[in-house]
């Protein structure tokens, strides 16, 4: 490597730490400027699976603005899919069952634009979320865990969710909020003959705040 082939890449790590520290810096300002974190998680039952999640949430110190990451696990059903009892063992089967599994990552928003203005610690709120989906596709038509998801075909997606909903608090110390939205969830190539599990959800999320 000569001189300025080292002067050159001299230069480009410098401006990656420049980069790093403008980062650095604009995520301690938001954290400074969202004092109020809460984590928990819920259920969610949506039109085409359900499943559970994680949350991890600032709010900001006005309380009517909120910066949201989730992990979500959603068992998609299938359109087909149908419980029976087995007539002589009396034991459930199901019948059209899918091996589909989503676990979408969002970063996104709750605003609340009636924050300080409704008493009771009653709060509605808008909310919109951003980020991918990794969807894990078992095989079909086979029995025991290791033959359905020992091959199974997995590939991202870009994936959203948009709605509103209504939170509840006690005391700064815990909370209750109801999500009503529509997930968006088009894959990027077909899982299961489909590439579309875009549908209505509802979200149910408890969640703890942190101690100041």
């Amino acid at each position: 490597m000569n001189y300025c082939q080292m002067i050159i890449q001299i230069i480009k790590l410098c401006n990656f730490m420049k980069y790093l520290l403008i980062l650095f810096l604009s995520s301690s300002m938001i954290v400074a400027s969202f004092p109020n974190k809460r984590y928990g998680g819920g259920i969610d039952i949506g039109s085409k699976g359900s499943g559970f999640f994680f949350n991890y949430i600032m709010g900001n110190s006005k309380e009517n603005l909120d910066i949201i990451y989730e992990l979500r696990y959603l068992d998609i059903k299938g359109e087909t899919e149908l419980i029976v009892i087995d007539y002589y063992t009396g034991q459930p089967n199901t019948i059209g069952k899918q091996n589909l599994i989503l676990l979408p990552m969002f970063m996104g928003i709750n605003y609340h634009p009636f924050a300080g203005k409704i008493a009771n610690n009653f709060s509605p709120f808008l909310t919109m979320r951003l980020g991918a989906s990794l969807a894990i596709d078992g095989a079909e038509d086979v029995s025991g865990f290791n033959n359905i998801w020992s091959d199974a075909s997995t590939f991202w997606s870009p994936a959203g969710f948009i709605g509103g909903g209504i939170e509840f608090r006690w005391l700064n110390r815990s909370s209750v909020s109801l999500h009503v939205g529509y997930d968006i969830l088009k894959l990027t190539k077909k899982a299961d003959n489909q590439d579309d599990y875009s549908g209505m959800l509802i979200h149910i999320a408890f969640n703890r705040f942190f101690k100041k």
